[in-house]
């Protein structure tokens, strides 16, 4: 049985989607973040499960907030992580310990709009499609091996909201698929 951590820094939707999946082969046991969030506490209270922040502001160092949270994931023999919407950059000495078995959800159609903002940079760009890639985590920035794609169409009458919750939506149902397939 896998063990799952969810790292997330504030999307409750996200990682509510991933709490409601249903694969007997994969144990989701603790919700990480990265700074204090009242909802992912309220999600964490609603399924029963743990929630752990490593606040990045309390560290000196990246390399410090990581080891942290390597040693607390070893400690939880911790063996597979999803980033839902984790709003940071991992080194690649967090990379290494967890090569080929973190995977992130990005709100854009890979290699287009990498980077945090990849709604707002598809949606500005004015595409006509734009969707979701679940992804493996790398050493660079959305760069990590495709697992899934699902695609939306932006509709003349789409506002940046529209289009963003469509996006969502279908992020939600994408990584469901993923986790439900471990």
């Amino acid at each position: 049985m896998h063990k799952l951590a969810v790292f997330s820094t504030g999307d409750d939707k996200l990682v509510r989607s991933i709490l409601d999946c249903d694969n007997k082969k994969v144990k989701i046991k603790v919700i990480v973040t990265n700074l204090p969030c009242s909802s992912l506490a309220e999600t964490a209270e609603d399924y029963d499960i743990d929630l752990k922040c490593f606040d990045q502001r309390r560290y000196e160092s990246r390399i410090a907030h990581e080891k942290d949270i390597i040693r607390f994931l070893k400690k939880e023999k911790i063996d597979r992580i999803i980033f839902a919407h984790y709003m940071r950059l991992v080194t690649k000495y967090f990379v290494d310990r967890y090569k080929d078995k973190i995977i992130n959800v990005h709100p854009s159609l890979l290699p287009d709009f990498k980077g945090a903002n990849g709604y707002k940079d598809a949606f500005d760009a004015g595409v006509s499609e734009s969707g979701c890639t679940i992804h493996y985590v790398d050493e660079g920035l959305d760069t990590g091996e495709i697992i899934l794609q699902k695609a939306v169409r932006r509709l003349d009458n789409d506002s940046f909201d529209t289009f963003k919750d469509k996006i969502h939506a279908i992020e939600c149902t994408a990584i469901q698929a993923v986790v439900e397939g471990m």
